[in-house]
């Protein structure tokens, strides 16, 4: 089944699922906020950096304030940060027909797009995809992943199993789960942990995992983190989150990555940390837990938003 899908923030993930879904056949529009990369991409093609190689491919893109049309489904991969402005900009594209699937990292989103659309056409999901933006128009894939989503409301709908369908045409890897929301703090978790470590020190994956105490650094998170899921009711699995955040260490999986945040605090950018450890410390405070760990991370990570010197690997 063809689905008219548009992506709502072309960076690095908005673009890799857009190559994919396009290279299926999809009818696909990525749109963005960033001016010098719509043209760019527009003029010269998407170019994405694979494990065999490098292809160009001419994908549509606009702006958001260019973008036309109604759509069956609309991706939103903005920063968590934008979500409020990406949802008022994509208004017009929005029929009651449409779907909105969030795939965006940290908490708080789906509460958001809940005030633009109902729960029955809102889906929520993750994916383990790592992709990264080397500048305007050009991407790199790294390696491949799984993606995860579902209904907020509950419902299996043939619409929604038509996405599916339309994702794993894409090679998205993708399954629909009846507990997304596990899923979701699962990655918060492995983001809280391993986003800012990196951005901290400076430095990459492999490095970050390299410190003979990592493990103990990990843990003092990890630990706070299930604590306020377990208060929200939302049953995380130790062993996996641990399991998830130390086989990215070895270098041969994502080992050379260099995390968003990190890029962001390079690019003198505000980071997503008030939708990690932040919204671990707000949701702990409901609760009156105490997590220092994620804490002394949230203000560490906010003071350096606050440099405006961008720093370098």
């Amino acid at each position: 089944m063809k689905v008219k899908i548009a992506i709502a923030g072309a960076g690095a993930m908005g673009c890799r699922f857009g190559f994919m879904l396009h290279e299926a056949g999809q009818d696909v529009l990525l749109i963005d906020g960033w001016a010098e990369h719509v043209s760019l991409i527009q003029k010269k093609g998407l170019r994405i950096i694979l494990d065999s190689g490098e292809v160009n491919r001419y994908i549509p893109i606009s702006l958001f304030s260019e973008s036309k049309g109604e759509f069956d489904l609309i991706i939103i991969f903005s920063k968590s940060m934008q979500t409020e402005q990406v949802m008022r900009n994509c208004q017009h594209l929005i029929s009651d027909k449409t779907y909105i699937l969030t795939l965006q990292n940290g908490l708080g989103n789906i509460e958001i797009i809940e005030q633009y659309v109902p729960k029955n056409r809102l889906l929520a999901g993750v994916t383990t995809y790592a992709t990264e933006l080397i500048k305007a128009g050009i991407i790199q894939a790294l390696g491949s992943g799984d993606t995860y989503m579902m209904s907020v409301d509950g419902n299996m709908s043939p619409d929604l199993i038509s996405i599916v369908e339309a994702f794993n045409d894409a090679n998205l890897n993708t399954k629909l789960s009846e507990d997304v929301f596990t899923s979701i703090w699962t990655k918060v978790a492995f983001n809280a942990a391993l986003n800012p470590l990196c951005t901290l020190a400076n430095n990459t994956v492999a490095f970050v995992g390299s410190y003979k105490e990592i493990k103990e650094v990990v843990t003092g998170i990890i630990d706070e983190i299930l604590l306020v899921a377990q208060a929200e009711k939302v049953r995380l699995d130790r062993n996996e989150v641990m399991e998830m955040i130390f086989s990215v260490f070895d270098p041969s999986m994502s080992g050379h990555h260099l995390p968003s945040m990190l890029q962001d605090i390079q690019n003198g950018r505000k980071t997503e940390i008030d939708y990690l450890n932040g919204a671990i410390v707000q949701r702990a405070e409901r609760y009156n837990i105490s997590v220092p760990n994620n804490r002394l991370i949230y203000h560490l990570i906010k003071m350096l938003e606050e440099n405006e010197v961008p720093t370098e690997v």
